[in-house]
């Protein structure tokens, strides 16, 4: 098992209140697994993300990553592993309003690439998320689609293990939704990384291999597993969009 939490629980506070965000979750995703959580306004959804990245320790329970609990691993250890294994996507554009959309996407490979080699991983990256035409554009000119579908290209670059999004969806319609959840469980099919997304509606739960909801710090199934039938082929080519 890539990633497994096991009746994990996390207490935040929430102005003078403490509250139980995370309530005895237990959750497990393999290689190629498609895992999406629909929950409300502070329902804890960051805060499930952050737990599995290694960006905040449970109060209880165990998080292992590839079979090491990360709380026996150092802050820097940690670190480390989201800067390989782990992809964390929030949909956070790049912080210099300098950057187009092709160097915000090869920016995670710069330390270890020549910019002209990390420029061409993002090239092909942004041809198989089919928004290739956008690679010269800033993040301010990027429609609300195209920002979501730059964001996980970010992410998924580095070709992580597992990758965590925080909403991607949010503020699309339904067609957009669609578009993005496509790709992503293209990425899982076709290229065996782990996804863990959490949602704000429901509906873009409809491609996940596994569907739960967060409510009262509780995650509870919605939807039984759908690992076989129609996999849709992770796109090689870019086609343009009219």
């Amino acid at each position: 098992m890539l990633l497994s939490l096991e009746q994990v629980a996390k207490t935040n506070w929430v102005g003078p209140y403490e509250k139980r965000t995370l309530v005895d979750v237990s959750l497990t995703l393999a290689p190629g697994d498609f895992v999406g959580v629909w929950g409300g306004h502070r329902s804890g959804k960051s805060t499930l993300l952050r737990v599995a990245a290694g960006l905040e320790l449970p109060d209880s329970g165990v998080v292992r990553f590839d079979g090491r609990d990360l709380a026996s691993l150092s802050r820097v250890q940690r670190g480390e592993l989201r800067l390989g294994a782990i992809g964390l996507v929030r949909g956070e554009g790049p912080q210099s309003a300098e950057f187009d959309v092709a160097d915000f996407v090869a920016l995670p490979l710069l330390a270890r690439h020549s910019r002209r080699i990390a420029r061409r991983r993002a090239m092909d990256l942004l041809r198989r998320m089919e928004i290739v035409e956008c690679h010269d554009v800033k993040w301010r000119s990027l429609s609300d689609t195209e920002r979501a579908l730059v964001s996980l290209a970010h992410g998924l670059v580095r070709e992580p293990k597992l990758l965590l999004a925080d909403d991607p969806t949010a503020g699309l319609d339904a067609l957009q939704q669609e578009e993005v959840v496509r790709l992503l469980r293209a990425a899982a099919a076709e290229t065996g990384v782990a996804i863990l997304t959490t949602v704000s509606a429901m509906s873009a739960l409809a491609g996940a291999h596994e569907a739960f909801t967060l409510g009262d710090g509780r995650l509870l199934p919605v939807a039984e597993p759908d690992r076989g039938g129609n996999v849709i082929d992770f796109p090689a080519g870019g086609e343009q969009r009219g």
